[in-house]
């Protein structure tokens, strides 16, 4: 087809044998293209395509089970949030204040002002909410995240605090405690992991805040010859009961095959009971970081495996690495990390990095 203007005649270009124009794909296929989409960035660029891409992933909630990505504050104006899915680093301005770490798809900050002000931000989304309620801790200590069940643990150097809502209340109950390691949510009750030398756990009826009979928990004893390994006592609360993970990761040997990993999953509570050891976990997926665990179905994403222990090893003689250890093969493997990762070393660049689960 040929059409004229001033006198001069000039053809259409002719479409490139084989192309195709993206924009009129049907929604179907949009649809298929954008539920395979493992990495929230390429969510977003797939909608910023155009208008009948936009529409065609209009509902957000939509939005593919995201993978865990690495998460990294140690920038003062900054977050680098680094996907293993995609192998990509996206970088996000976040306020000048001091950074707690990740609370699901938000991240917990504290501003440096006279009040000491709490707030979750989605860096995503840029969504700002307030901390539920005051705390005179400070600074604070973040040590797990909130979550549909309603309860925030925060640690400082000789105590801890549980922050909780009991059923059928809306206020918050508040239990002090001996240092704590972590905490979960199982059966209408708060299991929490003392961290002490005598491989306790306290028990929490949510229904009342009573005390409920404390058990032991099985420890995982290093060989002698290891230096300074960091202790793994992490209890998770899954569909299969709850679980904890214990174990060590060395600090300074630089080899991730002497990292160790048990599973054990606590029965008959609280009539008589017991651990028992796990040979494998199934389906699932554990991801554990300096501070806080959590558990994920590998049949949910494509691409990855279940049965097998995600985690973050401490800044060493060598590098810093993210390991994922196989339960059935007992076997620890190294997984491609962003080069900035393996950089500096100190108690300060461990806490700041952990697994992270972004939403929009």
């Amino acid at each position: 087809m040929a059409y004229q203007k001033k006198g001069k005649i000039r053809k259409e270009p002719k479409r490139k044998q084989g192309s195709a124009n993206w924009a009129e794909l049907n929604s179907e296929i949009l649809h298929i293209i954008y539920m395979k989409l493992c990495d929230v960035m390429s969510f977003i660029m797939f909608r910023a395509v155009c208008k009948n891409w936009r529409v065609a992933a209009a509902n957000l909630s939509d939005c593919p089970r995201q993978f865990p990505c690495l998460i990294d504050w140690s920038g003062p104006t900054n977050l680098r949030v680094y996907s293993l899915a995609s192998g990509r680093t996206h970088t996000f301005q976040v306020p000048d204040a001091y950074c707690r770490g990740p609370s699901g798809p938000d991240v917990l900050f504290q501003t440096d002002s006279p009040d000491n002000d709490l707030f979750y931000l989605n860096p995503l989304t840029k969504v700002k909410a307030i901390f539920p309620f005051e705390t005179s801790l400070h600074p604070i200590s973040w040590r797990n995240s909130r979550n549909l069940d309603d309860f925030v643990l925060i640690n400082e150097l000789d105590f801890a605090v549980l922050y909780f809502k009991q059923t059928d209340k809306d206020e918050w109950t508040k239990k002090e405690f001996c240092r704590l390691r972590n905490a979960a949510y199982h059966d209408c009750k708060y299991f929490l992991l003392k961290d002490n030398m005598q491989y306790e756990m306290a028990v929490i009826d949510k229904t009342n805040g009573a005390e409920l009979p404390s058990v032991r928990f099985p420890n995982y004893d290093p060989p002698l010859n290891f230096c300074m390994p960091f202790d793994v006592n992490y209890l998770i609360a899954t569909t299969n009961g709850l679980l904890i993970i214990t174990g060590f990761i060395p600090l300074y040997s630089g080899d991730l095959n002497d990292c160790r990993f048990e599973v054990h999953r606590l029965e008959n509570y609280p009539q008589n009971p017991k651990w028992t050891k796990l040979t494998g976990i199934g389906d699932l997926m554990v991801f554990l970081d300096h501070s806080n665990c959590f558990a994920l179905k590998a049949s949910d994403y494509n691409g990855f495996k279940g049965n097998c222990i995600y985690f973050i090893t401490f800044p060493s003689l060598r590098k810093r690495v993210i390991g994922r250890f196989d339960i059935g093969l007992n076997k620890t493997e190294e997984l491609t990390g962003p080069k900035w990762f393996g950089s500096g070393k100190g108690r300060k660049v461990c806490m700041s990095s952990a697994w992270f689960v972004p939403s929009i």
